[in-house]
Order: C-alpha cells, then structure tokens, then sequence
C-alpha cells in the first residue's frame, strides 16, 4: 500500500522539522554508567491548575531533541542524555554547577492526572509538563511524552 500524502512534505502533521527522540535504552545504559555522586537532580515545581497539572523543571543548557520524558502509571520520569558532551572542551571552570549530560528525574503525579494526553515544552531553560486531570485514576502503563 502506497500512501503519497503522508510522506509529502507540503503536507506536515507536526509543525517544524522532524527531530528523531532519544532512545530509551541509550539513556539507561548512561546512567547505569554514572555515579552516584555525579547524577544530578535538577528541582521540579507540580502546579495543580483548574484541570490540569503543570510540572516545571528547571533545566538550563540542554536541547531540547536530548530529553526523554514518559510516565509509568502515575510516576513522571524525566531524563537527559546529551550527546555532545564536548562542548565545553578548552575551557577551565573555577564553578560547574549546571552540568545535565546525564540525569533521571522521578515524579509522583496525583491519582487524577491522566499523562496518556499530556503535552511539553522546553523554553528559556525550563521543561513545563503539562499533564491533565480524569476522573478515573490512569490506566496507560507506558507513555512518552514529545517535547516541543
């Protein structure tokens, strides 16, 4: 089966160019690489709005095509994996505070977000989640989140 329209540039679904995600299993492999002292966790805001959630992460000097965000029932992960490590070679830090090559980060969403139509972005250094809420608890296992 030939279908021409979905593969015809004029005819875009998403807006922008197309950024492959991370992988799921490249992130893992890095942080089972890490160490302890060295992963580091960056502080998070969950904002209860009229109906819906709003997760802030603050997240400075990473792209946004190196994050990978999904949930597993009502637990948010938010991951990074930079691949171009090297952009800071030659120079000399008296203080590297904001180092996020690679990091995971656990959150414990309330019973009523429904993550299965949540949406992200990343801006000025800040990851806003935006998760809504249901009336039943979640029943999606497993879902990732595109970051735009």
């Amino acid at each position: 089966m030939n279908n021409d329209t979905l593969y015809n540039p004029i005819c875009l679904i998403y807006p922008g160019t197309f950024i492959p995600l991370v992988k799921e299993e490249e992130v893992q492999t890095a942080l089972k690489h890490k160490h302890a002292g060295e992963i580091v966790i960056p502080p998070v805001n969950v904002i209860e709005l009229g109906d819906l959630f709003k997760v802030e992460v603050a997240i400075p000097g990473v792209q946004k095509e190196d994050f990978l965000v999904h949930s597993d029932a009502n637990v948010l992960f938010v991951c990074v994996l930079q691949k171009d490590e090297g952009s800071h070679e030659g120079e000399i830090f008296e203080l590297h505070e904001f180092n996020y090559e690679c990091f995971a980060r656990h959150i414990i969403l309330p019973g009523n977000a429904d993550p299965e139509f949540a949406s992200a972005e990343y801006k000025e250094g800040i990851l806003r989640i935006f998760i809504p809420k249901s009336e039943q608890p979640g029943k999606t296992l497993h879902t990732r989140i595109v970051v735009y």
